[in-house]
């Protein structure tokens, strides 16, 4: 079974080739990441959506499609992700900034 690490950067991979305005994204993260019940979660930068602040959408695992953990996306503008690196706006549940998915380095 793949790991969280590799599904979340194929998972990120899949989202921007679906939506190419995506500039950037970003992995959330929290204390409990391990836990194979915790969804992966996805933070993405689209100049192109309207804001609307956290709106966090949950899906299901599909290890048909090889994703073998349950997802979360959450899609923000420029402006909402300047707001939540300058603790502005505040991610839910403890979740914290973690590794950029896109670009690659």
């Amino acid at each position: 079974m793949p790991d969280k690490d590799s599904v979340a950067f194929t998972l990120a991979k899949a989202h921007h080739a679906d939506d190419p305005a995506i500039i950037r994204i970003i992995r959330l993260m929290v204390d409990e990441e391990n836990l194979p019940a915790e969804p992966i979660k996805l933070l993405e930068v689209n100049p192109g959506t309207s804001p609307s602040g956290i709106s966090p959408m949950t899906f299901n695992a599909d290890p048909a499609n090889g994703v073998p953990f349950p997802s979360t996306v959450v899609e923000v503008t420029v402006t909402e992700f300047s707001q939540i690196q300058r603790g502005k706006l505040q991610l839910p549940n403890g979740w914290k900034l973690g590794p950029l998915l896109y670009p690659a380095a």
